[in-house]
Parts: C-alpha cells; sequence; structure tokens
C-alpha cells in the first residue's frame, strides 16, 4: 500500500473526499435505517435531517478544498490529462450508478400506484412513504459520489502499481 506522502495531490484529495462521502452517508444511514428498515420520519424530521446532511456535506467539502487549495500553492502540482482522465472516468461511473438507480426507484413507483394488484414489492423497498422515497433519492445520490470516488482511487492506485 501506498503511504500517504507518496501520493499525488489529486489521489489525496479523493481519498479525503470518499472517507467523508462515506461517514456523512453512515450518519444519515443510522439516522434512517432503525427497527431492521427504513424509519417512518415525519415531514419535519425528513427536512432537518436533509439540511443536517447538506450542510456537513458542504462544510467538509469546503474544508477539504481550503486544505488542498493551500497544500496546492505551496506544492507546486499542477493537474495533468492522466488526473482529468481518471476524473471523467470517476464522473462516468458515477453517472451510470445515479441514472440506474432513479430509475430503478422510477420504475417501482410506478408499478406500485399502477399495477398494485400484480406488483408485489421487494420487502422494505417500497417508494410510496415520503421516508422511503427520501432515503432512495438521497442513498442513490451518496452511492453516486461514492463510486465516483472509488474509481478514481482505484484508477490512482493501478497508476502506482
Amino acid at each position: 500500500m501506498t503511504l500517504v506522502e507518496n501520493m499525488s495531490e489529486p489521489e489525496r484529495r479523493s481519498w479525503a473526499t470518499l472517507i467523508v462521502d462515506v461517514a456523512v452517508f453512515s450518519i444519515f444511514l443510522k439516522s434512517m435505517l432503525r427497527n431492521g428498515g427504513v424509519e417512518h420520519l415525519s415531514g419535519k424530521e425528513l427536512i432537518e435531517l436533509y439540511i443536517l446532511i447538506i450542510i456537513a456535506s458542504i462544510v467538509l467539502h469546503i474544508v477539504i478544498a481550503i486544505v488542498f487549495s493551500a497544500r496546492a500553492k505551496t506544492s507546486g502540482y499542477e493537474s495533468d490529462e492522466r488526473d482529468l482522465a481518471i476524473e471523467r472516468k470517476g464522473a462516468r461511473n458515477g453517472f451510470w450508478v445515479v441514472g440506474t438507480a432513479i430509475n430503478v426507484i422510477i420504475f417501482m413507483f410506478l408499478m406500485e400506484n399502477g399495477v398494485s394488484g400484480y406488483y408485489v414489492p421487494v420487502p422494505g423497498l417500497s417508494f410510496l412513504t415520503p421516508s422511503h422515497m427520501f432515503f432512495g433519492l438521497m442513498s442513490t445520490m451518496f452511492l453516486g459520489d461514492i463510486v465516483y470516488r472509488v474509481t478514481m482511487v482505484q484508477a490512482y492506485r493501478r497508476d502506482a502499481a
């Protein structure tokens, strides 16, 4: 395994962002998943959780941006074509995860509403309640970003090997 001091700045930033995303997603999961399934929260509780998660994500990403911006001034590192290609690959993979998950959510929602007598939802995966829809959509956002960052980290790891 490569030591932190042997990593490029974009790789370090990818790791930092991945760690932050997983940490905030873990807080989200802990808040939403109780008693063996998605907790039915009131509209007020969903709004409060949404604001908490969004603010936590924004603040932590700003801290990462400030730290790496300050480091860029002292290190003199400039991104090259490889960094841009890795970023594009991560964004593409994250996009596919988000697009696929959104289409699954739409399909399941339409099936539950359109042919409820013939469609049996997967236990615990119903999108008819606000809590379940919120959980599905927010999880999709987090998973897309996590796949984006994991793709970048893996690409840097392959290049370092």
